[in-house]
């Protein structure tokens, strides 16, 4: 079994997915033209293994799928029934939706997903664990020499592919410079508004890229920042990270 965001899947389903999603059905169009890119402050993907199942549509962050009635991934009878009461029981929650909905209410559709991903994501701890901060020097110096830069002044990024510890995505180390702040309090503040802008904002990074990480987030201004500022050009950085990260 593999691992998808804590829930293991049969690596033999990755091939169906793929074929299902380059055939989709009309319904299943509709709704991701309406859901994709984070419209809705999520980020879902279209056909999703999970256990021995594939989901039409799937959060990882929130744990949120959607299924389409209509067609079924399988012909087997109360394979839907099993699939939602299985991954129920690992912590996903359901939203199904009939084909005809989806193709004649999509506006009613629409604002069912929408307060269902304002709930859980109220409920939904975007927090900032141990394991997710870059500690280690050396991978640290691999990164200011080896690592890709990306800008959005007044921050700039610096990531590397990297191997990291089992079930991290991502390490961060959050800087201000010494040399532009002498004061330790003002770099202090700096840092706690790096951490918060990148924790609120992570969630949308995480859901949708592959592979393991290792970032530093440097602040280049002189000035002390807004927390606005900040919070601009983390989402800014993460947002042409993402791009860069899906064309590698």
């Amino acid at each position: 079994m593999s691992k998808n965001n804590s829930i293991p899947y049969d690596p033999k389903l990755k091939e169906y997915a793929r074929a299902l999603r380059k055939n989709s059905t009309l319904a299943e169009v509709l709704l991701w033209n309406n859901i994709k890119n984070g419209v809705l402050g999520a980020q879902f993907h279209t056909q999703v293994p999970l256990l021995n199942f594939i989901v039409d549509f799937y959060c990882h962050e929130l744990m949120l799928a959607i299924e389409i009635d209509g067609r079924s991934h399988d012909f087997k009878y109360g394979y839907n029934e099993k699939k939602q009461g299985l991954l129920e029981q690992k912590g996903v929650r359901f939203l199904g939706f009939s084909d005809m909905e989806i193709k004649t209410d999509m506006a009613n559709v629409m604002l069912t997903i929408a307060d269902e991903v304002k709930k859980q994501v109220a409920n939904t701890p975007l927090t900032f664990p141990k394991k997710e901060r870059l500690k280690s020097k050396k991978l640290l110096e691999q990164l200011f020499l080896k690592g890709s830069a990306i800008s959005a002044f007044p921050l700039k990024l610096l990531y590397l592919k990297t191997p990291l510890p089992k079930d991290v995505p991502f390490q961060v180390t959050l800087v201000a410079p010494k040399r532009n702040f002498k004061s330790a309090v003002k770099r202090n503040r700096i840092k706690r508004l790096l951490k918060e802008a990148y924790r609120l904002n992570k969630p949308a990074f995480f859901n949708n890229t592959k592979g393991q990480y290792a970032l530093v987030i440097l602040y280049l201004g002189k000035e002390m920042p807004s927390f606005s500022q900040i919070e601009s050009g983390t989402k800014t950085l993460l947002t042409k990270l993402l791009k860069k990260i899906s064309n590698e």
